[in-house]
């Protein structure tokens, strides 16, 4: 857990303008965007100040939201994609048209009996690259067109199965009609829906009743800052919490650029192997994506390899140097 900080009142027409990532934990209630909009007013953020978040929670969910601040939104598509951990809670015999609790229930269907019984063969089951079809309450498009609007509207869009894939599957918790569970997933991954699909495994219907992301990448609950805090010390508790970018690059591996040819970087000019300080990655294929540094580590830019593995186009420097 992160020291807490000292508060210090500020002047109330001061603009904040910060650079980085908040681990913010999200309570059950508000939306994704709710949140973004409570920290744009709590922490006097500009009114054009970029702000976005890093992968959706539903509004019943809780748990890590990951929240990127100025010239951190331009690598938040290099988050979505990491594994995110949950902790859930399925409640069998009834499915909701929204698999979770805010919904309608649409099926009901018994429970078998020895439902208990097939559960470590359910764990072994779902682990791996799986096929899962989408609810029909998310933010999927079909022709332009939210699911989720779609069926508010009384009429679903038939959304196609995509491939995810489970790394780890523990349940836990049992009661007579419910189970709890934690999964880690890959990016992508509805939780919603593998609660249904694990329902249908055990010979009824589903839904959760409760959802919290206790992990997303490198980030846990621990260290996820209560949106109260937020809401005492407003934008000193955000200046004190905000992590660097490259927190959310460290899947990239990394390349030390010479501190003499950073400029050079900067304005997008290729870099050879001549440019590196050290050791060229090994191996390096087209397009792959490298993190470039400095001498001291602080995070410069990306760069993708060419068809030629010696030559790297730099893109998206981190300009706050």
């Amino acid at each position: 857990m992160t020291e807490p900080c000292e508060i210090h009142p500020e002047p109330p027409d001061q603009e904040v303008r910060p650079h980085g990532l908040l681990v913010f934990d999200k309570p059950p209630g508000p939306s994704s965007y709710d949140c973004i909009r409570f920290l744009k007013r709590i922490c006097r953020l500009g009114a054009k100040w970029k702000i976005g978040h890093l992968g959706t929670l539903d509004p019943f969910a809780s748990g890590v939201l990951l929240i990127a601040l100025g010239q951190a939104t331009r690598y938040a598509s290099f988050a979505l994609e990491s594994a995110k951990k949950y902790r859930a809670r399925l409640w069998l015999g009834d499915e909701t048209d929204t698999l979770d609790p805010t919904g309608t229930v649409i099926a009901s269907a018994p429970v078998p009996p020895d439902w208990q019984d097939l559960l470590p063969d359910i764990s072994h089951k779902f682990v791996g690259i799986i096929e899962q079809t989408p609810p029909a309450f998310s933010a999927k498009q079909v022709d332009g067109k939210r699911s989720y609007k779609a069926a508010r509207a009384g009429e679903p869009i038939a959304l196609k199965p995509v491939e995810v894939e489970i790394y780890s599957l523990e349940f836990n918790g049992i009661a007579e009609n419910r189970v709890d569970f934690i999964a880690t997933v890959s990016g992508g991954t509805y939780v919603r829906a593998l609660g249904r699909d694990i329902a249908k495994a055990l010979g009824t219907v589903g839904h959760l009743l409760g959802l919290e992301r206790i992990a997303s990448g490198r980030f846990t609950i621990e260290e996820a800052i209560p949106m109260n805090a937020f809401e005492v010390g407003g934008s000193t508790v955000m200046m004190h919490h905000l992590r660097p970018v490259d927190q959310i690059l460290e899947h990239l591996r990394p390349c030390v650029i010479r501190d003499d040819r950073i400029p050079r970087l900067l304005h997008g000019k290729i870099v050879t192997r001549e440019d590196i300080a050290g050791e060229y990655p090994d191996s390096p294929v087209e397009s792959e994506v490298l993190r470039f540094v400095d001498s001291e580590g602080g995070f410069v830019a990306l760069g993708r390899v060419t068809e030629n593995p010696g030559e790297v186009v730099p893109f998206k420097p981190w300009l706050q140097r």
